[in-house]
């Protein structure tokens, strides 16, 4: 059977990717669960013992991707595939592996040897940092204009219609982080195996904020009042008086702001090494916190209230009519503000300790 240990790292995480030298805090340490394979294993390690935390898709996925024999880090190396294999991975002082391919459900980074020309300076695996969030909601649409009035009745202009609600602004989006798999054999430098706590070696894969929502479409502008009729003049005074003018139609509502894009989940890592690689590992520096909720969106302007159809033109012994009211701006202005949505979880660490790395290979 597997056993399972619960190691506290004695690292401490940091927070920032751009400067991640510089950023370590004192505060949320990760804890790693070990899963020790080698249990019961009398003759090494078989895919089988492993399924449990690596997939057996994932797995099979990792053995049958080519390897390449050396892969230098110098200064900072972009990867964009999702199986990142070689002999030898050599980080230069201070250099950086950036994954780049985080719309893959996981990455998995492979090595027989890890080495590092000096642990004494931070050398890292980092997520892309130039993804800061995830992708913003579009804004909502204007309303349609209200309909103009037309004609009369009783010699009164009829009303414009009242212009449309401006559509809802689109939510943010989440974007999660794949599982990174960091499985290496032995961990050196120019000297040799790497003691426990030498090693100056951080993973930052910290979650996506979330996109902000959308504001609302502004809502449509009210139509205008039809004009009154002209009044009816004789020879001597007039007959039947102009018609006021119609009203003019309401201003439609704002459209509805949309919802907050929840924070992304800091990507779930797991390490996949020899005992001894393990003790070393577990010194290594991680954050993987949640992203940030994003913004919501707030609800669109009121449409433009319209004015009044003029009144009838003078006519003879008939004076001008009365303009029609201006319509009314709508109260509540907009159909409602967006939902907040909640920051993403810290991501998981696991170590799974084998006896022979070559079972990847």
């Amino acid at each position: 059977m597997n056993k399972f240990l619960l190691l506290t790292l004695a690292a401490s995480t940091f927070v920032i990717l751009s400067d991640p030298v510089q950023t370590f805090a004192a505060s949320n340490v990760p804890v790693v669960r070990i899963v020790d394979s080698r249990a019961g294993a009398s003759k090494g390690l078989h895919a089988g013992m492993l399924a449990v935390d690596i997939p057996g898709e994932v797995l099979d996925a990792i053995k049958n991707a080519s390897v390449i024999s050396v892969i230098p880090i110098n200064s900072e190396e972009s990867f964009g595939q999702q199986v990142i294999k070689a002999d030898q991975i050599v980080f230069a002082p201070g250099s950086r592996m950036i994954l780049k391919g985080l719309n893959y459900p996981w990455i998995a980074v492979v090595t027989k040897q890890l080495r590092f020309s000096d642990p004494s300076l931070f050398s890292f695996i980092m997520r892309d940092p130039a993804v800061v969030s995830a992708a913003d909601g579009n804004a909502g649409t204007t309303g349609s204009k209200g309909a103009d009035g037309s004609g009369e009745v009783n010699r009164q202009g009829n009303p414009g219609s009242a212009g449309q609600d401006g559509t809802a602004g689109e939510s943010g989006a989440t974007q999660q982080l794949p599982t990174i798999y960091v499985i290496a054999g032995e961990i050196l430098d120019p000297g040799g195996a790497i003691p426990p706590g030498f090693l100056n070696f951080g993973i930052s894969v910290p979650g996506i904020n979330g996109g902000d929502g959308a504001r609302g479409g502004t809502g449509g502008a009210g139509g205008a009042g039809a004009p009154g009729k002209e009044g009816a003049t004789s020879l001597f005074d007039c007959k039947e008086g102009p018609g006021r003018g119609g009203r003019g139609g309401d201003g439609g509502r704002g459209g509805r702001g949309g919802d907050a894009g929840n924070g992304g989940n800091g990507a779930d890592i797991v390490y996949v090494t020899l005992a001894d690689g393990m003790q070393v590992l577990s010194y290594a520096r991680v954050n993987d916190r949640g992203g940030l909720a994003g913004a919501y969106g707030m609800g669109g302007q009121p449409g433009n209230a319209a004015r009044g159809g003029r009144g009838g033109p003078s006519n003879g012994w008939c004076q001008a009519g009365s303009p029609g009211a201006t319509g009314d701006v709508p109260n509540p202005a907009h159909l409602g503000n967006g939902n907040a949505a909640v920051d993403g979880e810290k991501g998981e660490v696991t170590g799974v300790i084998v006896d022979d790395i070559n079972i990847f290979f």
